[in-house]
């Protein structure tokens, strides 16, 4: 039988294929798990439940399409990521321009000559001392994220000069180590490229246009030779012999601009996925149906959870990318997650993320079985397909993307309360097919709006996106797949957690001003921490962690004046069922008399909850931290996986409408919540008639202890004011002290929530965790009302 090369034959006619890929004949791969590891190996024995047997593998078809209302769009592209995204350029921008490699190869002897390369040694650096406060608020925020591709994954659409003397099929990361004449010849070339094609100053561009988070591609041989051993890079590792050093150096680079770094598993041995941006170019998915290679990719997702659980700017590592999606995926899932979580305490609370295999409604599902901090990793592209998903026009694509309208919105929405909010969209690009916008009578107009209106769906419904990718080699005229060419044109010129427009929006909006006006001159409650407030924006440099913590209690003159309204006044309109039918069952009468007798001695008592007032001393102990010690902050957030708690409403704008629509946190816009709350904020109930009803029937009041001075005076609640008082409490500080990093703002929200009252050790009564729960996010929706009104400040600088 003949193989014929049919990518060459379409190569040399100068063509692209997008599916078409030749299958050679290859070497087995070496079989047995060689005990090379450092100790990993031995790390991991005795604590996985074994190797998977008998796995099912191969991929479940060319594309994945997902139905959305009446049209079959592409969500993603499964078995082409690489070369269909190299077609989809070509066909969505006229002014785009797709080079092959026939285009950049020559048959000159001269075009292979690689000109030496000898830097200086770049050595494996330390991290920064680990803050596990810091840690926690660079895995919970909001992420706005760019992706950094074909660096440490090399991918011939995006950079095809890279693959101009590879070998083989000219696909993957190995034609490029197996190329070049030499490995030493491909070592240097590769390390030439991660030395040049992304620096610092890069990092520091992000970070100056509100970029928080990049996502960082990597195969598993970029963890040097050792990891090599026993896969199809074993024969190419010496390439790769300086490769972890710059890893490591990328992720310090990030960190000192502020930006977290999710470390993604490109590659996997065997390949997830037989597609070329896993590493290799044969075609097969050789990682789930061989359990040599399961046992070699949990002893590398090992060993990147030993060293960077403890990196403070880590936000977590996806475990593989763009699996095939086989029928034992989630065993597969389950089966590493169970080794992870016992590398150490701190890996216990530790994110990790699990892509869903274009199969967002299966994964989902996986994900709300679970109760420790795992995400769910969707990637979103519109620009492959079938011929009526192609011929889509975009506005008709566009508006399912309108949060909580669109059809497409309302599917992530629906994965997102299924799954606590734990999601993300981290591969989305603005490319179009030329179909989408045949009829369109402003081309660039649609392609924007159809851009920017995945970025406010996606930041309304999930935790955060990441943009594929930061640049390519046509960078210059290629805006919809190229971040750094998108920026101003497709997308917006600026990224903010609280964007411009919406601080220059509530500047002009009515009933801001909840409370007197203030000087910001003058003003220390809010931001700025215990020192003034900045002259001018350009001024303000955000608090160390020990600053915004040792001031998370400081006096606050707007919480304290609904902080005091909570016991005095009352709520008209929440809704029955968010009343728990087992309070007046659960908890006894007790009379008048009973309470007056035991207005001395009940602060104790069970059942009841005592809330101190916060006051200008108050420490980080009072938001469930523990400063005592590194160790014993993380440990605070450590998720107890035996703990059966109910699922928690996911999000900030799909709660539960507790109370008039004029309070509601309903599907809306950060604008439009701004103003919404903003508004409402001047008149807070805090306390359901029905609830002081029942509190005052049902439950043992708490007096105040007569023997405390002034200052220690206790404010007394019924269990169910104290689960409601504590919930807006923690949630109001949650916005200013993630405000005060960075401007960021929570986005793993039910995780943050379900994570704290796991660390309360029942300090909220059981059956009361959904008052603390539902108050929690009114408290962050109001905190967060009152940084954009600092942030408007700040922007008039002194009045």
């Amino acid at each position: 039988m003949v193989l014929i090369d049919l990518q060459k034959v379409i190569s040399t006619l100068g063509l692209v294929s997008s599916i078409a890929k030749p299958v050679p004949l290859v070497g087995t791969v070496a079989g047995g798990l060689l005990d090379t590891a450092g100790g990993v190996v031995g790390s991991t024995a005795g604590t996985a439940p074994g190797a998977l047997n008998g796995l099912l593998g191969g991929g479940t078809g060319l594309i994945a399409a997902t139905q959305f209302g009446d049209a079959t769009f592409m969500s993603a592209a499964v078995d082409g990521s690489d070369s269909d995204k190299d077609a989809a350029t070509a066909s969505s921008s006229t002014n785009s321009t797709t080079v092959s490699v026939a285009d950049v190869s020559s048959s000159s002897a001269d075009s292979c000559a690689v000109t030496p390369y000898s830097p200086a040694p770049v050595t494996l650096e330390p991290f920064a001392p680990y803050d596990a406060s810091k840690a926690l608020i660079y895995r919970y925020r909001q992420q706005q994220s760019v992706n950094l591709g074909s660096w440490f994954v090399q991918e011939q659409w995006m950079n095809p000069s890279m693959f101009t003397c590879a070998s083989g099929n000219k696909q993957a990361e190995f034609d490029i180590a197996n190329g070049w004449g030499s490995v030493d010849n491909a070592r240097q070339v590769l390390e030439r490229h991660w030395d040049e094609w992304i620096t610092e100053s890069d990092f520091q561009y992000l970070a100056s246009i509100g970029i928080n988070t990049v996502r960082l591609p990597i195969g598993y041989w970029s963890l040097g030779p050792v990891y090599c051993q026993g896969t199809a890079f074993e024969s190419v590792s010496a390439a790769y012999v300086n490769s972890w050093p710059r890893v490591v150096r990328a992720i310090n680079w990030a960190e000192k601009y502020g930006l977290g770094v999710l470390v993604d598993l490109h590659g996997a041995p065997g390949s997830q996925n037989a597609q070329a941006h896993s590493g290799v170019s044969d075609g097969q998915q050789n990682l789930f149906n061989n359990p040599t290679n399961i046992q070699l990719t949990i002893n590398i997702l090992t060993y990147l959870t030993q060293q960077l659980v403890k990196v403070n700017n880590v936000v977590g590592i996806q475990i593989l990318n763009e699996p095939s999606n086989v029928d034992s995926l989630p065993s597969f899932y389950t089966q590493v997650l169970g080794v992870l979580r016992q590398v150490s305490p701190e890996a216990a609370a530790f994110p990790f993320y699990v892509n869903d295999a274009f199969d967002m409604s299966r994964f989902a599902d996986y994900v709300s079985t679970r109760k420790d901090f795992v995400v769910l990793d969707h990637h979103s592209y519109f620009v492959f397909g079938d011929a009526d998903s192609q011929n889509t026009p975009a506005p008709q694509l566009t508006s399912s993307l309108q949060p909580g309208q669109g059809s497409l919105s309302q599917q992530i929405i629906g994965a997102a309360n299924e799954g606590r909010r734990n999601i993300v969209i981290d591969e989305f690009s603005c490319a179009l097919s030329n179909q989408a916008l045949s009829n369109s009578a402003d081309a660039v107009a649609d392609r924007r709006q159809f851009c920017t209106g995945q970025m406010e769906s996606y930041t309304n419904a999930t935790a955060g996106y990441s943009f594929w990718s930061y640049k390519t080699e046509n960078c210059a005229s290629d805006v919809n797949w190229c971040f750094t060419s998108a920026v101003g044109n497709t997308l917006p010129t600026s990224f903010f957690s609280y964007p411009n427009s919406t601080v220059q929006a509530i500047k002009g909006g009515a009933g801001v001003s909840s409370s007197p006006a203030v000087d910001p001159t003058t003003d220390s409650s809010f931001l700025s921490f215990g020192t003034s407030a900045p002259a001018d924006v350009n001024d303000y440099s955000p608090p160390t962690t020990d600053d915004w913590l040792a001031a998370m209690g400081a006096s606050d003159p707007e919480y304290d004046r609904v902080t005091e309204a909570l016991a005095t006044t009352e709520y008209d309109n929440v809704a029955e069922q968010d009343i728990d039918p087992s309070v007046s069952a659960a908890n006894p009468s007790v009379t008048a008399a009973d309470t007056s007798a035991a207005a001395d001695t009940t602060a104790d008592a069970p059942g009841t909850t005592t809330l101190w007032p916060v006051g200008p001393t108050a420490s980080a102990s009072s938001f469930g931290y523990d400063t005592s010690s590194d160790d014993s902050a993380q440990a605070a957030y450590a998720v107890d996986p035996t703990i059966n708690s109910a699922t928690i409403p996911s999000s900030r704008m799909q709660l539960k409408q507790v109370g008039a629509k004029k309070r509601s946190l309903g599907l809306s816009s950060l604008p439009q919540r701004a103003f919404l709350l903003s508004s409402a904020l001047q008149r807070h109930r805090f306390v359901a008639r029905q609830l002081r009803a029942s509190a005052r029937t049902h439950s043992r009041p708490v007096r105040a202890r007569r023997d405390l001075g002034a200052e220690e005076s206790a404010v007394v609640y019924t269990p169910e004011q104290a689960a409601i008082a504590k919930g807006y409490s923690d949630g109001w500080k949650a916005a200013k002290t993630f405000a005060a990093f960075n401007n960021s703002r929570l986005g793993f929200t039910g995780q943050f929530v379900s994570d704290a009252l796991n660390a309360m050790d029942n300090k909220i009564v059981s059956g009361d965790e959904q008052f603390y729960k539902t108050w929690f996010m009114k408290g962050l929706a109001d905190g967060e009302v009152q940084v954009i009104k600092m942030l408007a400040l700040q922007m008039d600088g002194p009045q």
